[in-house]
């Protein structure tokens, strides 16, 4: 874990860490993921695992980094964490973005060619870190991936959330500390494995499940949805023009979250925007299921346009 931004944050890599220097002559390529919500890295493994596999030149590196305080510092290091107190200044939806920025800042050089991928929320972020011509001038390419970048709350998952999620939320908190203080984290293992035969968790992302059930960090997870709820709007279509040849995007076919009417506005706006609706059945959440898929489909991207 790194702090960024105030807030001990997770990283997970595929080829160099973020603090090893380059060797001479190694590409400028660099790969970042920023996450959707909740914004647990872990849940990315199998995807960046896959893109980095299938990259052209080997010494790529491929990053995943979490949204702040969406993964506890392990017990053991004793690491506070900023209270809920400093909400707006450290885990708010601003916040988050400008969490991304510091960690883009301080980690990608200036004359890197940064492919950046937004999943879901992670896409509105990548929309507003383009107004910073510091991080701009990285930018290579821009991969949204079932981009949450409009109206969020008139969405069927938007509405489902506001009437029933948000007004369970403290049952949902309280349920999670039972899971998380009463049961042995083999039992917890367990017992996740076996809803998720339900639910369509696979094994692999059992440990992202258990670190996104600590009731500190689903409280936290809650009260950012609630924030892109009440704050995504319109989307960001000056952002979207002014830097159109850098953007791809990609929609799903049965998104709760971004539904196809939004795919369709938006080419209707933008009619030489680089915008694909799924043709393969993606869900939203293509981490769980998808991400092998996915993973190839953006290494191909990548590959072809470090090609030129």
């Amino acid at each position: 874990m790194i702090n960024c931004n105030q807030v001990q944050t997770e990283v997970i890599s595929e080829g160099r860490w973020i603090e090893e220097d380059p060797l001479p002559h190694s590409s400028k390529n660099i790969v970042l993921v920023i996450t959707g919500n909740p914004g647990i890295p872990r849940f990315y493994e199998g995807f960046i695992k896959t893109l980095k596999s299938r990259l052209t030149s080997s010494d790529i590196p491929v990053w995943v980094v979490g949204h702040a305080g969406h993964v506890q510092p392990p017990e053991n290091l004793d690491i506070a964490m900023p209270s809920d107190q400093k909400w707006a200044e450290c885990y708010g939806l601003t916040a988050q973005v400008q969490h991304k920025a510091e960690f883009i800042k301080r980690y990608i050089p200036e004359n890197a060619h940064l492919h950046l991928i937004g999943h879901s929320i992670g896409a509105w972020c990548v929309l507003k870190l383009l107004k910073d011509n510091d991080i701009d001038k990285r930018i290579r390419k821009c991969y949204l991936l079932f981009p949450t970048i409009e109206y969020m709350a008139d969405t069927p998952n938007g509405i489902f959330f506001k009437t029933f999620v948000s007004h369970t939320a403290p049952i949902l908190i309280f349920l999670s500390w039972i899971f998380t203080t009463m049961f042995p984290v083999t039992l917890q293992t367990f017992m996740i494995r076996t809803f998720g035969l339900f639910f369509g968790i696979p094994d692999r992302s059992v440990r992202a499940v258990r670190e996104m059930l600590d009731p500190r960090v689903l409280s936290r997870i809650i009260n950012l949805a609630k924030e892109e709820i009440k704050y995504v709007k319109e989307a960001d279509h000056e952002t979207i023009s002014k830097h159109a040849d850098k953007l791809w995007l990609y929609y799903g076919t049965k998104d709760g979250w971004a539904p196809v009417k939004y795919y369709k506005a938006i080419i209707s706006k933008h009619p030489g925007l680089n915008a694909q609706l799924c043709q393969r059945g993606f869900q939203h959440t293509f981490v769980l299921k998808d991400d092998v898929d996915m993973g190839h489909i953006i290494s191909d991207l990548i590959n072809e346009d470090s090609a030129h």
